[in-house]
């Protein structure tokens, strides 16, 4: 996630917290330069299966209805031939308290699957796990 000089960095990182419930300790914050050569943080967070597996339940509940069906017709667009999936969410969305998807000032998450040898059937999790939600 990029957070801009013109962003309260604790604000978005305590609505992570408290929206999406990642643990604040997992984030690791690195300095770094925009386009423009404007100061700007690059935030990481590295969760465990479990964490991560929670995390994406707790995503798909708070989707709306509309974002989740485009997800799960738009499915293969989220994600790689690895079985990866990309979701961005809109940040500014999360300081409110809500979830929803977005391309613009994006936080940007990827799930990676623990099992490797078969990311044709990650697809079918996905959906299973968004229709679990609806």
């Amino acid at each position: 996630m990029v957070l801009h000089a013109t962003e309260d960095g604790n604000k978005v990182l305590q609505s992570i917290h408290d929206v999406l419930s990642v643990p604040l300790e997992r984030f690791s914050v690195s300095p770094s330069e925009g386009h423009y050569k404007n100061k700007i943080l690059l935030l990481k967070a590295i969760l465990s299966s479990q964490e991560a597996g929670e995390l994406a339940r707790r995503i798909m509940s708070l989707l709306n209805s509309s974002d989740r069906e485009h997800l799960s017709s738009s499915l293969p667009e989220y994600s790689d031939e690895k079985g990866n999936l990309y979701l961005r969410l809109d940040k500014q969305r999360i300081v409110q308290g809500k979830v929803s998807l977005s391309e613009a000032d994006a936080i940007r998450i990827r799930f990676r699957p623990v099992k490797r040898y078969r990311p044709s059937g990650n697809l079918e999790s996905y959906r299973g796990l968004l229709s679990s939600t609806e």
